[in-house]
């Protein structure tokens, strides 16, 4: 006795392959996009520039060493990524898992590395601070601490991109830069 196999529709088919073809195109940006990690499991470079500037950081600057390996030993996950930016760096908060935190932040180019490892070590200073901070889990606990932080301040912003400031970063920056100036 034969059995008689439904074959799926003309239009079932196409659905799958677009499905597929998503799917495979997904991978291949996400493949394309991300870089190996630099040092460390959890400073996560999303292009090229990123990962060179996070391996220039550690290789030519002490201070900047400390960050990197005060953001592994937290359960912070940091995105690195380098493109156009009104500021010259930015943190932002992406979200919060019981496994850990994760952090997008951004360094503004073009620019000579020697300008922009100072900023970027003043966001991953950020970093560094809300590693400090459990309570830290969404952007809204992320302004109230900034608020009440000794040396924090508000440097402006609005209601969906707040701007904080710490005096400590802005230390950072400084000592990075007379790091890789000789000074």
């Amino acid at each position: 006795m034969a059995r008689h196999v439904r074959r799926p529709s003309a239009s079932s088919r196409r659905l799958g392959c677009v499905l597929l073809a998503a799917a495979l195109a997904a991978h291949e940006v996400f493949a394309q996009d991300a870089v190996a990690p630099v040092a460390t499991s959890r400073l996560r470079a999303l292009d090229e520039k990123s990962a060179a500037l996070l391996q220039a950081g550690n290789a030519r600057s002490a201070t900047f060493r400390r960050l990197t390996q005060a953001i592994e030993r937290s359960d912070l996950v940091v995105y690195v990524k380098t493109h156009q930016l009104n500021l010259p760096g930015q943190l932002q908060f992406v979200s919060a898992t019981p496994g850990g935190r994760y952090l997008r932040v951004s360094v503004r180019v073009p620019g000579l590395d020697n300008d922009l490892l100072p900023w970027l070590a003043h966001e991953l200073w950020h970093a560094v601070e809300i590693a400090g901070a459990p309570e830290i889990r969404d952007r809204v606990s992320l302004v109230r601490y900034y608020e009440r932080l000794p040396g924090g301040f508000r440097a402006g912003g609005t209601a969906k991109m707040e701007r904080m400031e710490t005096v400590e970063a802005q230390k950072i920056r400084t000592m990075v830069f007379s790091e890789l100036h000789g000074f």
